[in-house]
């Protein structure tokens, strides 16, 4: 019999969930969701073709056909807003039909995908809302403290022309500004509070969770990673990854400290590109990450709060290089709670030598980090998840 939180039953429902095509918004609520089918309830992922192998592991794959799956513009600002409508549209195409078929008792949908939203208020279905971004209320917006969303004047107005005429075409009678800005009853962080801007200001409506971190991959390239110490890990995720200069500063400035470096350099800079590199140096498109953190004494990143999490999680100070809003607040964050510092818009690669020997060394820091360790980890991953969720099943 699968345990309720506050001790309702809860046997046997069906929850579908909406997410885009994107792993840092995808990896986070796995854990999650397979908690949820261990508890006996079911669980409809709509993923794309790239995500359909990873989602199927733990849920039934809904499938549909993402424009934004592969999509090597996506880092574009010009074509971000007509993208997410086109997105959204496929999206709550393949989302209706399930509900036609087999309607769900509640929906999941991640914070930019608009299309469970769409959903939930044309069927009256319960929503709850994931967060794997800084939340947003009255007191802190992503958007306009840290200028996170390419708006201008003319592309919203052209934006929310075509929102307007998705929203009639589904029977949706509510204003196209709603498509951005609608307050969900249910919201998930999936991050402690404590790292959340503002974080003591979101009240009941928002539940703040210990994050559903990786489990290690055991790669190929471990054998390689165990052996490297000490080692850095460097990464700019898996959208804005093209600053071929940033990683040819960073293995420079570990080169410098005669230290050894895991980078993962994206697919679209090649090996050659970064330069001769020593047997001391490891290059991959994509890194196992979770596997190179257990062996790592510093990340140097962009500063994605999901690949943060991680580091934290597994003792490793961050030094960030933030690109857009989002990744400013992270850095913000970690800077405020003493768990990382942030580089210079400008840097040399003996800034970055000199900033990962601080770090790699600084017990006060070493401190605070095992102390927020203990809200990252610690109990079954994924349960905290599953409560909330089942929170907002319908008595």
């Amino acid at each position: 019999m699968a345990h309720g939180v506050m001790g309702h039953s809860v046997m046997g429902r069906h929850v579908l969930f909406a997410s885009i095509p994107a792993w840092g918004h995808v990896h986070p609520v796995l854990p999650g969701f397979a908690e949820l089918v261990r508890r006996g309830h079911r669980v409809s992922f709509v993923a794309s073709t790239s995500f359909a192998h990873e989602v199927g592991k733990v849920a039934e794959v809904v499938p549909y056909r993402s424009p934004m799956d592969g999509r090597a513009d996506v880092s574009d600002m010009a074509t971000i807003l007509p993208l997410m409508l086109e997105e959204t549209r496929t999206s709550y195409a393949a989302l209706e039909r399930v509900v036609r078929d087999d309607r769900p008792d509640v929906i999941v949908a991640d914070v930019l995908a608009g299309s469970g939203w769409v959903l939930s208020q044309v069927t009256g279905i319960p929503m709850v809302r994931t967060w794997p971004v800084f939340a947003s209320n009255s007191e802190f917006s992503l958007h306009q403290d840290y200028s996170s969303r390419p708006d201008d004047a003319a592309s919203m107005a052209a934006f929310f022309i075509e929102v307007a005429r998705f929203l009639g075409e589904v029977g949706l009678g509510v204003s196209p500004e709603l498509f951005f800005d609608n307050v969900a009853e249910h919201n998930i962080a999936l991050y402690p509070r404590e790292i959340q801007p503002r974080g003591d200001t979101f009240d009941s409506r928002f539940t703040f969770v210990r994050p559903c971190i990786r489990p290690a991959e055991h790669s190929a390239d471990e054998a390689w990673l165990s052996a490297a110490e000490p080692l850095v890990a460097i990464s700019l995720g898996t959208v804005f990854n093209e600053n071929l200069g940033f990683f040819r500063t960073c293995v420079d400035a570990v080169g410098r400290l005669g230290w050894h470096a895991a980078a993962a350099i994206g697919g679209k800079i090649r090996a050659q590109d970064v330069g001769p590199v020593s047997d001391r140096v490891l290059l991959r498109s994509t890194l196992p990450m979770i596997d190179t953190l257990r062996h790592a004494s510093v990340l140097v990143s962009h500063g994605g709060l999901t690949s943060t999490l991680e580091a934290l999680a597994h003792g490793v100070p961050v030094l960030i290089a933030p690109q857009i809003g989002e990744q400013r607040a992270v850095a913000d964050r970690v800077e405020a709670l003493g768990l990382g510092a942030r580089l210079p818009e400008q840097f040399t690669a003996e800034d970055v030598a000199d900033r990962i020997k601080t770090l790699a060394h600084d017990q006060d820091v070493a401190r605070r980090i095992a102390e927020f360790r203990t809200k990252l980890c610690g109990g079954r991953p994924g349960a905290e998840f599953a409560d909330a969720v089942e929170l907002a099943f319908p008595e």
